[in-house]
C-alpha cells in the first residue's frame, strides 16, 4: 500500500489547498484538496484490488459514521438548497470519512503515525506563516485594529478565527508528543510547537487563546511533574496578561458594553438558534440553509444582524441545525467514544501512552474552541477532524483494549 500511504501523508500536508478552486466542464466544482484526496483514494482502490484486500471498516466510530451518513441524507432532503446541500455533504462529510477509512487501512506503525503528523504540521506551517506575514504587513501599514473582528486577515481567508481553529489541535498534538515522547524526532515536535504555537497566538483569536489555556493546563495536570508545570503555567498566564495587546483583547471580551465584544453577539445568535431548533427539533434547518433560516429568529430577539453567520458558531448547535437531532446524537456518541478509549490510556500513564496523551490534548483543543466557534464545518477542518479520529483508532484503541484485557477480574 505504498502509494496509498504516500497519498495519506500528502493529503494531510495539503489541507490549505482547498482555497484553490476550479470546475470540471464548468459545472462540477472541485478544490485542490479534493484533487489530492481523490488521487489518494484512487491509489487505495487500485492497490487494494491488486493485493486482493478488503478494506477494514470495523472501528469504534463505524456505527457513528452510519448515523452521520443517514443524518446527512435526511438533511439534504429537507434542505431547500439541494445543490448547496450536496456540495456540503460531499466536502465536509463524505470525503473526510472516506479519508478516515483509507488512513486506518494504510497506517501500520508508529513511524506511520508520526509521518501523518508531519503532514498535518506542513499544513499548519502554511497557516502559521501566512499569519506572520499578514500580521507583519498590518503592523507595518498601521492597519492593525485590536477592536475589530478579525483584527487582521491571512493570505488564506478573511477571518483570523479560521486559522486559530485549525492550529489549536496541531499545537496540542505537538505539545503532547514533545512532552511525552513516543516519537523518533522529538526535537522536531518541539520546533513545530514553537512555530505553530506562535502562529496560533498571533491569530489574535480569543477562542484560540481560550483553547490554548485549556490545552496547556490539561498537559501540565496529566504530566508526572505536574506541580512544577502548573506553577509554570500560572506564571506564563500572568505574564501573558501583562502584554498590552493580549490584555486589551481580553478586556474587550470581559466588557459586555464594548462594541468589540464578540461574545455578546454570539449569545444573541445562540438564543436565536435555540428558538430555531425549538421550531425544527428533528430536522434542524437542513444542510446549507441555516443562513437563510436564522434571520426571522434573530429579528424576534431584536438582534441587529450586522454579521453574516453561516453556522451558529457553537459545536453542538452547528451539528443540530445542519443535521437535525441525529447530528447531535452523532456528536455526543463521538465524544463518548473518544473518552472511552483515550481516558483509560492516559490514566495508565501518559509517558507509557504518549499518543493517547497527545491526542487527548488535540481533542481538548477542538472541543474547547467549539464552545464559541465552529471547528468542523469547513473543508480543511473536517478532514483534520477525521485524520485525528483515525490516529485515535490506530494509535490508541489497540493499547486501550490491551489494558482492558490485562485488567484483573474481581473475585467473588
Amino acid at each position: 500500500m505504498r502509494w496509498s500511504r504516500i497519498g495519506v501523508f500528502v493529503t494531510a500536508a495539503a489541507l490549505p489547498a482547498y482555497v484553490l478552486r476550479g470546475s470540471l466542464l464548468g459545472k462540477l466544482p472541485f478544490t485542490g484538496l479534493e484533487v489530492v484526496l481523490g488521487l489518494t483514494v484512487l491509489a487505495f482502490i487500485v492497490e487494494s484490488w491488486r493485493q486482493h484486500r478488503m478494506p477494514h471498516l470495523d472501528t469504534p466510530f463505524t456505527v457513528l459514521v452510519g448515523v452521520i451518513l443517514v443524518a446527512t441524507v435526511l438533511a439534504v432532503l429537507v434542505s431547500p438548497d439541494k445543490h448547496g446541500a450536496l456540495g456540503i455533504a460531499k466536502a465536509y462529510i463524505v470525503e473526510p470519512i472516506v479519508y478516515f477509512f483509507v488512513v486506518i487501512n494504510v497506517l501500520r506503525s508508529s513511524w506511520d503515525w508520526e509521518r501523518l503528523t508531519y503532514g498535518l504540521y506542513v499544513s499548519g506551517a502554511v497557516v502559521a506563516v501566512s499569519q506572520f506575514v499578514a500580521l507583519g504587513q498590518a503592523v507595518a501599514s498601521h492597519t492593525l485594529n485590536l477592536n475589530t473582528n478579525p483584527p487582521v486577515p491571512t493570505w488564506l481567508w478573511t477571518n483570523n478565527n479560521f486559522g486559530g481553529i485549525f492550529l489549536d489541535p496541531l499545537v496540542a498534538l505537538a505539545l503532547g508528543l514533545a512532552l511525552f515522547g513516543g516519537v523518533r524526532y522529538r526535537r522536531l515536535h518541539w520546533a513545530m510547537l514553537i512555530l505553530l504555537g506562535a502562529g496560533d497566538v498571533l491569530t489574535l483569536s480569543r477562542g484560540s487563546w481560550f483553547a490554548l489555556v485549556l490545552i496547556t493546563l490539561v498537559a501540565a495536570a496529566i504530566h508526572p511533574r505536574r506541580r512544577v508545570l502548573l506553577i509554570a503555567w500560572v506564571v506564563v498566564a500572568v505574564l501573558a496578561l501583562l502584554v498590552p495587546p493580549i490584555r486589551h483583547r481580553v478586556e474587550n471580551e470581559l466588557n459586555p458594553n464594548n462594541p468589540a465584544n464578540s461574545l455578546v453577539t454570539r449569545v444573541h445568535l445562540w438564543h436565536a438558534t435555540v428558538d430555531l431548533i425549538g421550531a425544527h427539533p428533528f430536522t434542524g434547518s437542513g444542510l446549507a440553509n441555516y443562513q437563510q433560516e436564522i434571520g426571522p429568529y434573530r429579528a424576534q430577539l431584536h438582534d441587529v444582524i450586522h454579521q453574516t453567520h453561516v453556522y451558529p458558531d457553537q459545536l453542538e448547535l452547528d451539528f443540530w441545525v445542519e443535521l437535525g437531532i441525529m447530528g447531535l446524537i452523532f456528536l455526543l456518541g463521538f465524544l463518548v467514544e473518544l473518552v472511552r478509549y483515550l481516558a483509560p490510556a492516559v490514566r495508565a500513564g501518559p509517558l507509557s501512552h504518549p499518543w493517547a496523551a497527545a491526542l487527548s490534548l488535540a481533542w481538548v483543543g477542538i472541543f474547547a474552541h467549539g464552545l464559541v466557534d465552529s471547528p468542523y464545518w469547513k473543508n480543511d477542518l473536517s478532514v483534520e477532524w477525521w485524520a485525528l479520529a483515525a490516529l485515535v483508532v490506530v494509535a490508541v484503541v489497540p493499547a486501550t483494549r490491551q489494558l482492558q484485557l490485562r485488567r484483573p477480574s474481581r473475585k467473588t
